[in-house]
């Protein structure tokens, strides 16, 4: 081989192994697609995203990806998502002062926000601000992973003000998203938004904790999406502890949806939990979601409340439980105080707690 050329080769290899362990900062979009196929330790800064296009995040083995700055996404009325995550062993994470921002119009439609997805994913995504956007924040697929979710270690309430302008809260903004699962970790976040702060739909081993949630629907479990499909309408081994909620329309929120096929419900744990303020339910357990009776399709055994209380507007009802004739079982509840001034409503009666 000549000389020359043996040299052309050395210098892309040196320019190669460069990249991939030095910092590459980005703050144009076009340059994003050539960093994330050269670098493994990536910052986007004030970068912004046109709008109807994705930013697709494929990246490298054992990347670190840090959002700096500002994040804004362009307008534009499409179905997004706005932002794709893939990888293997990757971490991201937004710094301390920050937000994702999605540009306004007059009309709103339900973004999908970011996705992560990746049948051998192992990876933790370290969340920071967001500005209140028509979407879940983070939707979790078609994961059989490890994936720990937290927030930036030092974030500051101060930082949420003026989230979403008077008026203009945004609808099925839902905080974390997670479907067909397993082993997951959310923790230390905090969210601000008009749906549920957590949604869990089906999956097993995940684990929520350390949650501060404001103006949500609650933490949430919804199951039985399929009408045929019971994988998709199983969860199992859940536990969301250790979390405050401040007003919005729930504390807890289980339901499971009467037109949906078979599935189930299991071995669900609360714990250290706590609200104030919620308008209408505390508690609400419902087998009969959207609306309508009652079906027992999605039977919920073994659910335990621990050191779960807080209070409920004058509206508000404390523990609503609308369970299907033999479809719940092996209730445990110890120390669920839960204070309003109208009267429980269950047909169901968990052992420990008198409803």
């Amino acid at each position: 081989m000549p000389n020359k050329m043996k040299f052309i080769i050395a210098c892309a290899l040196l320019f190669i192994s460069r990249s991939r362990s030095e910092t590459c900062t980005v703050t144009d979009f076009a340059r994003v697609a050539e960093v994330i196929k050269n670098c493994s330790d990536i910052v986007l800064h004030n970068l912004v995203i046109p709008g109807g296009i994705t930013l697709k995040l494929n990246l490298l083995k054992g990347t670190n990806l840090t959002f700096s700055g500002n994040t804004t996404f362009e307008f534009s009325n499409w179905d997004g998502p706005l932002v794709t995550i893939n990888g293997t062993e990757i971490n991201v994470r937004g710094e301390e002062v920050g937000a994702w921002e999605r540009v306004s119009s007059v009309d709103y439609v339900q973004y999908l926000f970011l996705c992560a997805w990746n049948p051998n994913i192992d990876c933790s995504i370290l969340t920071y601000f967001l500005e209140s956007l028509s979407s879940p924040f983070l939707l979790l697929s078609y994961c059989s992973i490890s994936l720990e979710l937290s927030a930036y270690p030092q974030i500051r309430e101060r930082k949420f003000k003026n989230v979403a302008p008077a008026g203009q809260e945004g609808h099925h903004t839902d905080g974390f998203d997670v479907w067909n699962s397993t082993n997951i970790i959310i923790r230390d976040s905090v969210v601000f938004n008009q749906d549920d702060c957590l949604a869990i739909r089906c999956g097993e081993n995940i684990t929520a904790y350390s949650l501060r949630c404001h103006g949500s629907h609650g933490l949430s479990i919804s199951v039985g999406f399929s009408a045929d499909d019971i994988t998709v309408n199983t969860l199992r081994n859940i536990t969301i502890r250790d979390s405050y909620l401040n007003s919005g329309a729930n504390g807890i929120h289980i339901k499971t949806h009467n037109d949906g096929g078979p599935g189930l419900i299991s071995g669900v744990t609360y714990s250290n939990i706590t609200f104030n303020d919620i308008e209408k339910f505390g508690v609400q357990i419902q087998q009969n979601y959207p609306r309508g009776d009652a079906v027992g399709n999605v039977p919920i055994n073994d659910l335990t409340f621990i050191d779960v209380g807080g209070n409920v507007a004058n509206t508000g009802v404390p523990v609503f439980i609308l369970c299907a004739e033999g479809a719940c079982n092996n209730w445990i509840w110890e120390n669920v105080q839960i204070e309003g001034q109208n009267e429980n409503s269950c047909n169901y009666q968990p052992t420990g707690f008198q409803c």
